[in-house]
């Protein structure tokens, strides 16, 4: 893995305009950006065939490129899935966030995962025919692959250069603190095509009328508790080249502290500093030992 691989999620850079946030991510030494293309992001789904290409446009003005693209597509058949797909890949973007599939509630997770299963093979035959791979993200609470063996369940039917794991080692941490993380990313290591990076903290929560609980806040990577640098050692041991997308979630209820947008792109830039720096460490004791 290396540096070159950094983007920032643009979900979190939301109010400044594309020409200013591409200033800023170059300010980072980053170059890409992972785009929103979905209701009320970047880039709308009706308007993906004018309004992509544009904003590819003026980012690459200002020296940015969009690694990625977010969207909310969780179904083949939908109007909006093959312009979102062809739009994406016309413009040499190579690789797509899949949408989310909620849990419906308890007795029926099985036919749910079937139900899934099916749609995303579906999605991984059209992703194949246009030339873009997708990427299932292991979200925590209540949605289909927040366990890991779930999405290796879903995926078992799909080409892995349609659609593999996007993976998010926080989430993972999330619904699988000790080693449950380490455990599903064992079962999808021959599947991982993106990388979600960002960290968080379990802070005491009073309002739970039971009891005591804890909740979960994202939080700067120098004090969360994921497992970072132990990850990245899987991940280059598997030979990782894949996108990395910082999730700078640092606004609203599940932030350690709700921060305005210049505050976010301070502390992406530390993120990214500390990101780098784990990087480099591992780099050196791998030379070390040579």
């Amino acid at each position: 893995m290396t540096p070159s691989q950094l983007m920032v999620f643009s979900k979190h850079l939301a109010g400044p305009p594309l020409a200013d946030i591409a200033r800023r991510l170059r300010a980072m030494e980053i170059t890409a950006v992972d785009l929103t293309v979905r209701a009320g992001g970047h880039v709308e789904p009706d308007r993906v065939e004018d309004d992509l290409p544009r904003a590819a446009a003026e980012l690459a003005q200002h020296g940015v490129r969009i690694g990625q693209i977010t969207t909310n597509i969780t179904d083949a058949r939908d109007k909006t899935t093959e312009s979102i797909l062809r739009s994406a890949a016309s413009l040499g973007i190579g690789f797509y966030k899949l949408g989310y599939y909620p849990y419906k509630g308890f007795g029926g997770l099985r036919q749910q995962r079937d139900e899934v299963k099916a749609k995303v093979k579906d999605l991984g035959a059209i992703s194949h025919d246009i030339g873009i791979q997708g990427g299932f993200h292991n979200h925590s609470d209540t949605f289909i692959g927040a366990s890991l063996w779930d999405i290796d369940y879903i995926l078992q039917d799909v080409a892995p250069e349609a659609i593999g794991l996007y993976f998010d080692p926080a989430h993972a941490a999330i619904e699988g603190g000790s080693k449950g993380w380490e455990m599903g990313l064992d079962l999808l290591k021959d599947r991982v095509v993106m990388l979600a990076v960002k960290d968080f903290l379990w802070s005491e929560d009073r309002g739970y009328a039971g009891g005591r609980r804890f909740k979960v806040q994202f939080c700067p990577m120098e004090i969360g508790t994921v497992r970072w640098p132990e990850t990245l050692r899987h991940l280059a041991a598997l030979g990782y080249t894949g996108p990395i997308s910082l999730h700078s979630e640092y606004q609203g209820s599940h932030s350690w502290r709700d921060l305005a947008t210049d505050a976010v792109f301070e502390q992406t830039a530390s993120d990214a500093a500390l990101f780098r720096q784990w990087l480099a460490e591992m780099e050196e004791k791998k030379e070390k030992k040579e």
